[in-house]
């Protein structure tokens, strides 16, 4: 009878794990690089509105709504770049300075502002504490890589 209650007890626990949906890194960073994640909260303003990020003059992704993206970086200091718009006069850039050290991970939280004409992604390196809770709503984005 004990080792029936140890194998349920056992079953549930792997469940509650498999289950929860707190996000957590899938693997620590290595020791040579630094891991930055940059999200951008969920808004039905502006939901279709995707912008694009640069990281020191490459293009890296498309970020979309209630989504978040996963960037190993060498060490030093990246430039981030968040642009918004389609046609050249109507583009609109925000951009952070962000020093990296190796073995370290760094949250950029990509907060939208919409005005009248265009929007903007405002960056901000925010603590692990206010990330982490953050990104355990959003998914992973696939990046669109075409210039649509």
């Amino acid at each position: 009878m004990k080792s029936v209650k140890t194998a349920v007890n056992h079953f549930l626990t792997v469940g509650l794990l498999l289950t929860s949906t707190a996000f957590q890194p899938a693997v620590p960073p290595p020791d040579n690089v630094a891991t930055v994640y940059i999200y951008r909260n969920g808004r039905y303003r502006g939901a279709p509105l995707n912008h694009t990020i640069y990281i020191n003059g490459v293009k890296v992704c498309k970020l979309s709504n209630k989504r978040y993206i996963e960037y190993k970086a060498s060490p030093g200091t990246l430039d981030i770049i968040a642009q918004s718009g389609g046609i050249e006069v109507l583009k609109f850039e925000t951009a952070l300075k962000l020093p990296v050290e190796a073995g370290h991970t760094y949250y950029v939280r990509g907060k939208l502002k919409t005005g009248l004409v265009h929007s903007s992604l405002e960056l901000s390196e925010v603590a692990e504490n206010i990330a982490k809770p953050d990104i355990a709503k959003l998914t992973v984005d696939r990046c669109q890589q075409d210039d649509k």
